[in-house]
């Protein structure tokens, strides 16, 4: 991350590590913008996650493009609390994003921001050595709506959507929400822990080399890789466990998948709804037509070329652990929104 001047480093520190700042950011915003949004109502939340590597990013992309929904985006970056307050103009080119995948953003590109909202007003209550699963209490959920009342209002747009890969961590209390939906997408568990596996060691060495990029990660609750890796604690046993797989090995990721996937398939209600990574790539005009019957957008939804992933030859992991997320791969398949 060596395009951000020390200035800009400095403003990052300054703002998203101190909570007290961040929070009062967000009162001054319903202070002078309160009576604006008071008649808001929001029509639909959309919450797209999964496992990191899923193809989260590029399904937030494609439904943000069709201009109904309002999101955070790299141009509401570092004050995030304030987005009526900060409209910067990032001059920012287009350019790929560290991920190395081909994905190209610019100041205007949605992002996984709100991750912040549930750090700064839960003080990182949730996270430990893991991140761990919560209820969000009654009233953070909503000073949470009037966060996104206000998100709507500095984009001129009535509905909201959200790209998160926390959010497994507060299912229940996201959809106690009106007219909220959650998209979780999954993928083939070894080709998926592969890319996994491949993006925690490029960002291990990068942070290394670059501690503002692990900062910003941590800033920013993207515990999925690299030194600031957090693994989902989903299960009492889960650390243990894990602690039979080092994480430089492709067993590690695939126990992590099936640890986030077994729990998805134990929570699913009607209001969440699966997609797998391998139509989302190959059938994308399939997977966007049962979504715009899904969602309802007045314009359509613009539907992409087919993209082509990386592959991984030559894959091997523990049996055992091969059969059971097979296993769970093949039940997430029978319930996703293609079948």
């Amino acid at each position: 991350m060596s395009s951000y001047s020390a200035s800009e480093k400095a403003l990052h520190k300054f703002y998203l590590s101190n909570y007290f700042i961040s929070r009062s950011s967000l009162e001054v915003e319903q202070i002078l913008f309160g009576n604006k949004i008071k008649d808001l109502q929001v029509e639909a939340y959309v919450f797209i996650s999964g496992l990191a590597r899923s193809g989260t990013t590029a399904l937030m992309r494609t439904l943000f493009a069709t201009g109904e929904y309002a999101s955070l985006q790299y141009s509401n970056m570092p004050i995030l609390l304030s987005p009526n307050l900060w409209k910067k103009k990032l001059k920012l080119e287009s350019r790929e994003r560290a991920h190395g995948d081909g994905i190209k953003i610019d100041g205007n590109s949605p992002e996984e921001f709100d991750e912040y909202f549930w750090k700064a007003f839960l003080k990182d209550s949730y996270i430990s050595d893991a991140l761990e699963v919560h209820e969000v209490p009654g009233d953070i959920l909503e000073k949470y709506q009037e966060y996104v009342k206000l998100i709507c209002h500095s984009k001129g747009k009535k509905k909201y959507i959200s790209k998160n890969n926390n959010n497994i961590l507060r299912l229940d209390s996201l959809l106690e929400l009106p007219n909220s939906r959650v998209i979780v997408l999954f993928r083939d568990p070894l080709s998926h822990a592969a890319s996994l596996l491949k993006l925690h060691k490029s960002f291990s060495e990068s942070q290394g080399e670059d501690p503002f990029e692990l900062d910003y990660f941590n800033y920013l609750g993207h515990h999925e890789f690299g030194l600031g890796h957090k693994p989902f604690l989903l299960r009492e046993a889960f650390m243990e466990e894990a602690a039979a797989y080092p994480k430089d090995t492709l067993d590690y990721w695939v126990f992590s998948w099936i640890n986030y996937y077994e729990y998805l398939l134990s929570h699913l209600k009607e209001s969440i709804h699966l997609i797998a990574f391998e139509d989302l790539t190959t059938k994308p005009g399939e997977v966007y037509g049962r979504l715009e019957n899904l969602l309802e957008p007045e314009t359509g939804i613009p539907v992409p070329n087919r993209h082509t992933p990386s592959t991984y030859s030559g894959l091997s992991c523990s049996p055992e652990l091969k059969k059971r997320a097979t296993g769970i791969y093949d039940q997430l398949k029978s319930k996703d929104l293609l079948s």
